[in-house]
């Protein structure tokens, strides 16, 4: 009878390290996932600073702030996710850390703008991908539905979204290409309001 408890409780301490090798497996994804919101949100706000001050753009602007704060508030939900799940890390950032990509940086124009600002986003969804892969993989069900409802259904709205503002200003005939952007500039205004003086409130 001894015997058996104490193979049982082998057992048992096998499955429980197991369990917290492969969580850790997906806790790494979800650190990467936590840095690569981090610097969509200083990706973003480069963006919006070039366009709201050089370009006199305050609709691109604003909605660069939208999406700036929004990436900001992703990364704060997966900490607490992490802290509620109690999944180990070795660092919450990667060891690349937080950096404006070289690309954003000479993004001058509004196409150029969008191209980087939905490259920003593609590269977010391919690491919320890869960790509801990571998930799937140890049938972890509870996290794929948090990555599913809370990252991974907005990513793919938001690259829609700037998707279609490309299209639009891909057919655009040459003669109008400024008319279109001032129109759509416009139209983010209303949407999302002068995101600008928040700042100085």
């Amino acid at each position: 009878m001894i015997s058996c408890n104490i193979l049982l409780l082998s057992i048992v301490v096998v499955v429980v390290q197991s369990s917290s090798v492969t969580l850790n497996t997906v806790g790494k994804c979800l650190g990467d996932l936590t840095t690569q919101e981090l610097a969509g949100s200083y990706n973003y706000l480069q963006l919006s600073s070039k366009l709201g001050t050089t370009n006199a753009y305050p609709g691109f602007s604003s909605l660069f702030i939208k999406l700036s704060e929004d990436d900001a508030s992703k990364a704060h939900e997966i900490v607490k996710f992490l802290a509620l799940r109690k999944i180990k890390l070795d660092r919450l950032v990667n060891a690349k850390g937080v950096s404006i990509r070289d690309e954003i940086t000479k993004a001058n124009t509004i196409d150029l703008s969008l191209k980087e600002a939905r490259q920003q986003n593609t590269n977010a969804l391919k690491i919320v991908q890869r960790c509801h892969q990571d998930a799937n993989n140890i049938n972890e069900a509870n996290i794929q539905d948090y990555l599913e409802s809370h990252l991974l259904e907005y990513h793919i709205k938001i690259d829609k979204l700037l998707e279609d503002f490309q299209h639009r200003l891909d057919d655009a005939e040459a003669v109008d290409k400024e008319l279109t952007i001032f129109m759509l500039d416009e139209e983010l205004l209303n949407t999302y309001g002068d995101q600008r003086k928040d700042i100085f409130a």
